[in-house]
C-alpha cells in the first residue's frame, strides 16, 4: 500500500500537470456567466469530471500564456538546440479541429515556431532557422468518454493518496467569465517536500481546467503556472491544418531511427524486476549497485527495482520521495571531473559541485526539487527528490566513501 500510495501521488500530481497541458491544448475561457451557478461537487466527482474531459473537447481556437521558473530557460533553449535562452512567460495560439488537428503557434524573436498536424501528417517549422521538419504521427487511439475513470478507480485513487496529501474543492467561483470549481492539492507533511500546494480551476462546463498554479515553499508566486484567453468554441477552418513550405526552408524528415532503437531496447530489457535488498539488486543487475549510507532526512529504503541493467532505488514515500538510479557508465560516458567539461549544452552550462575524491557532479537545483548526477568507478549515478539540493550533496558523497 505504501508503494501504491507513492505511485497514485505521483499519478495524481502528474493528471493535474496534463489537466494543465490539456486546458493548454483545450482552453475555455469564454465571455459573460451565464446563469446561476452550477451546483457543487465532491473531489471524487470533480475528478471523475476531468478524466473524460479529453474525450469531449470541442473545436476551438485560444490563446495560451505559460510562465515557469522551475527549469532553467537558458536549459530549455539548450535542448531545443537554439541556444536562445529566452525568458519570461511564452503565449502560443491554438487551433484545435479534433483528435487528429490541431496547430499551434509559439512567438519569439527571432522567428515562430508553428506545429501542425492533420491527421498522420505532422509538420514543425523552425522560423528562426527557415527548417521545416514533415513527418508521420504513429497510429494511437484517440480519447474518449469511455476512457473516462469509474467512480471505484477515483474511489481507491483517493483513498491510496489520503495518507500523503490533501485533496480538495469547494463551491464554483467565476473565473475569467466563466463558472469553474478550485482544485487544490497539497502535502500533508511539508517538512517532507518543497513543494506547497498545486491549484487549477475546473472548468464547470467542460471539466477543462481554467488555470494552473504550482507553489513552491516560502514563495508567494507561482513557480510554474498557465492560463488561457482568447477561447472560441466552433469550427476551425480546413485550411488552418495546412502548412505550406515557406520560400527557402530547408525540408528534412524526422529523424527516427533513435527513437525506434530506444523502444527496441526498452523492448529488450523486459519489466521491472522487485529486489527485496542491496544484494538481490547487485545480483540481477550484474554491477555493484550502492545505497544511500545515510538516508536524507530519516527517509528509509522503501523499493528497489531492477530493469535491464540498471537499478532504481526509492526512499521515503509520497511528496519527501528521493530517487537513486543507477547504471553501468557506457562506452563514451565522461565523467566531468576527469575531461574538464563543465557540462555544457548548446551554450547552457549546467553547474557543476565537487564531490570530493576527483568526482564533480552537474546539479540542477530547482525551487520544488533537486537533481545530481555524477560518474565513480564504472557506474553512472543520478540523485533527485523534492529537497534541497545540499541534502542531495550530502549524500552523494556519503554514498562516495563507502
Amino acid at each position: 500500500m505504501q508503494r501504491a500510495a507513492r505511485t497514485t501521488t505521483i499519478l495524481l500530481m502528474g493528471l493535474l500537470l496534463v489537466a494543465a497541458l490539456t486546458a493548454a491544448a483545450f482552453g475555455v475561457f469564454g465571455a459573460g456567466v451565464r446563469g446561476a451557478p452550477p451546483e457543487s461537487l465532491d473531489e471524487a466527482e470533480l475528478l471523475r469530471r476531468i478524466s473524460a474531459a479529453p474525450g469531449n473537447a470541442p473545436d476551438f481556437r485560444a490563446t495560451v500564456t505559460v510562465d515557469q521558473s522551475i527549469i532553467p530557460s537558458g536549459l530549455i533553449s539548450a535542448s531545443e538546440g537554439d541556444g536562445t535562452g529566452a525568458s519570461g512567460p511564452q503565449s502560443a495560439r491554438l487551433w484545435y479541429g479534433g483528435p487528429d488537428k490541431l496547430r499551434a503557434e509559439l512567438q519569439g524573436g527571432t522567428g515562430d515556431r508553428v506545429f501542425v498536424q492533420n491527421g498522420s501528417s505532422v509538420k514543425i517549422y523552425d522560423g528562426a532557422q527557415n527548417t521545416l521538419s514533415t513527418g508521420e504521427k504513429p497510429d494511437s487511439e484517440a480519447p474518449s468518454p469511455e476512457d473516462a475513470a469509474s467512480p471505484e478507480q477515483i474511489n481507491e485513487l483517493l483513498a491510496e493518496i489520503s495518507p500523503t496529501s490533501n485533496l480538495r474543492t469547494g463551491p464554483p467561483v467565476e473565473i475569467a467569465g466563466r463558472w469553474a470549481y478550485p482544485l487544490t492539492l497539497e502535502p500533508r507533511d511539508r517538512d517532507l517536500t518543497l513543494v506547497e500546494r498545486a491549484e487549477a480551476f475546473v472548468d464547470a462546463e467542460t471539466s477543462i481546467p481554467l488555470s494552473f498554479e504550482l507553489y513552491a515553499e516560502d514563495s508567494p508566486e507561482p513557480v510554474a503556472s498557465y492560463k488561457a484567453r482568447d477561447f472560441e468554441v466552433g469550427d476551425v477552418p480546413e485550411g488552418r491544418f495546412e502548412f505550406e513550405t515557406p520560400p527557402g526552408a530547408e525540408v528534412v524528415p524526422f529523424d527516427s531511427s533513435g527513437r525506434e532503437d530506444s523502444q527496441e531496447r526498452e523492448g529488450r530489457k523486459g519489466e521491472p524486476r522487485v529486489a527485496g535488498s542491496i544484494e538481490e539488486a547487485r545480483e540481477l543487475a550484474g554491477f555493484p549497485v550502492q545505497g544511500l549510507a545515510e538516508p536524507i532526512g530519516g527517509r528509509e529504503l522503501q523499493e528497489i527495482r531492477v530493469a535491464g541493467d540498471g537499478a532504481v532505488l526509492a526512499y521515503g514515500e509520497g511528496w519527501g520521495t528521493v530517487i537513486l538510479a543507477e547504471k553501468p557508465g557506457q562506452d563514451g560516458d565522461v565523467d566531468p571531473a576527469a575531461s574538464g567539461e563543465s557540462g555544457e549544452r548548446g551554450g547552457f552550462e549546467i553547474p557543476t559541485v565537487d564531490l570530493g575524491n576527483g568526482v564533480e557532479a552537474r546539479e540542477i537545483a530547482t525551487p520544488v526539487g533537486s537533481t545530481l548526477s555524477w560518474n565513480a568507478d564504472g557506474v553512472s549515478y543520478s540523485l533527485s527528490g523534492s529537497v534541497p539540493a545540499g541534502e542531495l550533496r550530502e549524500a552523494a558523497r556519503g554514498l562516495l566513501a563507502r
